[in-house]
């Protein structure tokens, strides 16, 4: 182990400077690291630690991250001691490894990577394939590790990309898989079809497991209903639980709850109060339920349980989804990167500053290359009555590859007024100005530009003499 290894920022320095995916694909053929039986050798030699807890595996092109948090805070009201593991992070590589209702275990995490990069020399030296160890295979390793070293009876995993060669894909009998919503993405690494994309997420299902799924498109619901079939496994879809979903009237009172109304089909109504703001969240609220009910019955049957269980889910929030960075007038960063997403995230937005007389909103935006910029320009600056008439492209950080020229060109194809600022921080600083004291401000257009501008309200103090205040990295 390196001498310079002295706190936990080491650590992810260390596991950052390896061969990153997450940055894009290394040169020659990308099968040489998507692989499992690196992954197999790695956890072998640390006495499969992914084995020591039950596991709720989750694949999908949305709607991971808030949905693993659900599922995790239920589970937790029932009783259970869950670590969550996501991706990607905000700001800092702590965001992907939560403990539910517990503070970061800073102490542990640090030990328990140095138990990790103590044998890791010797063991790269015969691993399967070229090269060392990848980012996300550590990160992955260091997430079962900390689980199984915290005392984990539950780990909710998410899958970094795709699903069948994913580092995370060598749970071996996971309780439960769920599948979120499939788009199309990571086209270069899973295919351009909907259907072969589908046809990888599904790569997770394990015989023996259940299985549920959130709404999904024609396409991916015919591969997940076909690829269960084959497995011998069943398939439980929110579509046929639940009827429908209505949104309630909520006195916020400054914590900018949203309250939605699920009407289930076995005849129950409830309400859910959330903190993340969109219909898509109350649909990842009640696949979570759906889930974690049959997961712990306790839940469903016990109602001092289910009350706490409902109550639980009001505390979920998560850096980049729906954050508030001001509420006065409104700034809101989100990680939305899909047509779909940017759809549900303008909703949401318009709900929480919708005001006729008030002054019109301001769109900072920034997407990563692979990401279908037209589609979001469309959804946010389009059609007849576009909610956004005025829009400051920049780049979203240097983690990925982008083209801020040509995100704006799309832009611009919608009759958006459109400000091309590469840099984030002066666009950050323009948005600030133009805005003044009275006009709403949305982030979005992929979780790097909404970290970049996380990052920046640490040092940055807003015109009105407010101080920056973001919302707590770690809040549950």
């Amino acid at each position: 182990m390196s001498p310079t290894i002295r706190t936990l920022d080491d650590v992810f320095a260390l596991f950052e400077s390896r061969t990153n995916l997450e940055k894009g694909l290394p040169p020659g053929n990308p099968n040489r690291v998507y692989r499992l039986d690196r992954m197999r050798a790695l956890c072998a030699a640390y006495g499969n630690p992914q084995n020591a807890y039950r596991t709720i595996h989750l694949a999908g092109s949305k709607g991971k991250g808030s949905t693993a948090a659900y599922i995790a805070a239920l589970l937790g009201a029932a009783g259970r001691r869950v670590g969550v593991y996501a991706s990607p992070h905000l700001v800092d590589y702590r965001e992907r490894f939560r403990i539910e209702g517990e503070r970061f275990p800073e102490e542990t995490a640090l030990e328990t990577a140095r138990l990790l990069l103590r044998r890791l020399p010797d063991l790269e030296k015969n691993l399967p394939g070229e090269g060392g160890t990848t980012t996300f295979e550590l990160l992955t390793l260091f997430a079962f590790l900390l689980f199984r070293e915290t005392g984990c009876d539950t780990a909710v995993m998410e899958t970094g990309l795709g699903g069948r060669l994913d580092a995370t894909n060598i749970i071996s009998s996971p309780e439960a898989v769920v599948f979120t919503p499939v788009e199309k993405e990571h086209t270069e690494v899973l295919g351009s079809k909907l259907k072969r994309i589908a046809t990888e997420k599904a790569g997770i299902l394990k015989p023996g497991t259940r299985a549920w799924s959130a709404g999904q498109n024609l396409i991916p619901r015919q591969v997940f209903r076909r690829q269960t079939h084959r497995a011998g496994v069943k398939l439980t879809e929110l579509r046929s639980s639940l009827r429908c979903i209505n949104q309630v009237p909520t006195d916020r009172d400054g914590d900018c709850e949203f309250a939605w109304q699920l009407l289930w089909k076995n005849g129950r109504r409830e309400v859910v109060k959330l903190a993340m703001g969109g219909q898509i969240q109350a649909e990842n609220a009640a696949l979570a339920l759906l889930i974690s009910r049959e997961l712990e019955p306790g839940l469903r049957d016990d109602s001092t349980m289910e009350a706490e269980g409902i109550s639980a889910l009001t505390g979920v929030s998560l850096p980049g989804r729906f954050q508030y960075l001001r509420h006065k007038p409104v700034i809101i960063i989100d990680g939305a990167h899909t047509a779909r997403s940017v759809s549900a995230l303008v909703e949401a937005f318009a709900q929480v500053t919708e005001n006729p007389a008030g002054d019109p909103p301001l769109l900072l935006f920034g997407s990563v290359e692979g990401k279908d910029d037209k589609a979001m320009a469309q959804k946010l600056c389009g059609g007849r009555k576009p909610r956004f008439k005025e829009v400051i492209i920049s780049t979203p950080g240097t983690f990925k590859p982008s083209n801020p020229q040509k995100v704006a060109e799309s832009f611009r194809r919608t009759g958006a007024r459109v400000t091309l600022i590469p840099e984030p921080e002066t666009a950050w600083q323009t948005a600030l100005e133009r805005a003044g004291t009275t006009r709403p401000i949305l982030v979005t257009g992929s979780f790097y530009m909404a970290g970049e501008i996380a990052r920046l309200m640490h040092s940055i103090t807003f015109l009105t003499g407010e101080s920056a205040r973001v919302s707590p990295l770690h809040p549950r």
